[in-house]
């Protein structure tokens, strides 16, 4: 009995050499493969992955307790966006930061560093700030603190788009002070940036998310026929991407469009097929107001352009309320959060005022020239 072991036991080692020894030799020929042999290994290869690609769909798809579970994986994976797992990128807001400038700049530090500290869980791809970055444009103390405040921006190189409210030009219209601090040579060398007009009054940012292409286009205050101009001719030649439009007067605080707006809306909004959002600051508030513009004249919309309005100056210049918008591609939806990192809330308003969603067409073409397309 004891013989017949020893046997079984040498039969065993010599067939674990045996195995070893196939192995070693197999890798060393790995090295010095024929045409034929790489072609084997190839389709050995892709047998291999096509069978455990069909285990894995047995587990994960077959099996009822684990169907969908790769769904319920978020894509953007923050708390703002909580119960929602189809959200494919953010965009941010910065509203008016004058009275931070001014007083608090401990609450615009704490503002900026949020959106850097949470751009991954946000997937977040640009951020939007709507002018009046200071209170007093006379005041250099002003500017230096929203320099080193924008500058957390930039070292992160986290893309942003920068504007004049009324406070930052004063009622002569004083650029020369922005144009010191954020003129277009600060932001030349960004891979994102586009272009710039009279030292970056106005500016456009090219922004690629998630397989869509965006424009984000904004205009400082005082905006006249030239300004019209040259935005409109910029909406034109990268008319193939999605505009976003931000400026610093546009709806007021009650969804009602000011002369500056409805100007703007005549002009270039209704003027160019892939103007979708507009965003401004100025007016204190939350307000929201969608229009849907019949492009060729048939009687039916072509497309809707959602207006929002966000300012939230108040107690200690506005609490540090910033926004945050989510994409969800697969649904034409756009969730937008309020929050403030300062005080650590979700609204300062009516919390539909604040948080609230809404569907968009979020591609391109507008729904009338992708069905002309597919009929043809």
């Amino acid at each position: 009995m004891r013989h017949n072991e020893r046997e079984n036991y040498l039969v065993i080692k010599i067939i674990i050499v045996l195995l070893f020894l196939g192995c070693v030799i197999s890798a060393v020929l790995s090295f010095f493969p024929g045409k034929q042999t790489e072609t084997n290994v190839q389709t050995v290869n892709a047998e291999h992955h096509t069978r455990q690609q069909e285990r894995i769909e047995h587990v994960f798809f077959k099996k009822p307790e684990l169907k969908g579970y790769f769904d319920k994986e978020p894509k953007v994976a923050h708390k703002l966006f909580k119960g929602i797992h189809s959200i494919d990128f953010t965009f941010g807001v910065l509203p008016d930061t004058q009275y931070y400038s001014r007083s608090h700049p401990d609450i615009f530090k704490r503002m900026n560093q949020w959106f850097v500290s949470n751009r991954d869980s946000l997937n977040l791809k640009y951020i939007f700030h709507l002018g009046d970055i200071v209170n007093n444009f006379d005041q250099p103390y002003q500017w230096k603190t929203a320099d080193k405040m924008m500058r957390i921006l930039d070292d992160a190189k986290l893309p942003y788009g920068i504007i004049t409210g009324n406070h930052d030009v004063g009622f002569q219209k004083n650029y020369r002070p922005f144009y010191h601090y954020f003129g277009d040579e600060r932001y030349m060398w960004n891979p994102w940036y586009g272009g710039s007009y009279e030292n970056n009054k106005g500016h456009f940012d090219l922004i690629n998310a998630n397989g869509q292409k965006y424009i984000m286009l904004g205009m400082g205050w005082g905006i006249g026929g030239q300004e019209i101009s040259w935005m409109n001719h910029m909406l034109h030649i990268y008319r193939k991407r999605i505009a976003i439009l931000f400026v610093h007067d546009y709806l007021g605080s009650y969804g009602k469009r000011t002369v500056q707006g409805q100007m703007l809306f005549e002009k270039v909004v209704q003027q160019n097929r892939n103007v979708r959002m507009v965003m401004n600051g100025h007016s204190y508030g939350a307000a929201r107001r969608v229009d849907a513009i019949d492009d060729n004249r048939d009687g039916k919309p072509d497309r809707k352009v959602m207006q929002i309005l966000s300012d939230y100056q108040s107690v200690k210049g506005g609490q540090g309320y910033i926004r945050v918008m989510g994409f969800d591609l697969t649904h034409d939806k756009i969730y937008v959060r309020t929050f403030s990192p300062q005080v650590n809330r979700t609204h300062a308003f009516k919390k539909n005022k604040d948080n609230f969603t809404f569907s968009f067409d979020l591609d391109q073409d507008t729904k009338k020239s992708k069905k002309k397309r597919k009929n043809n």
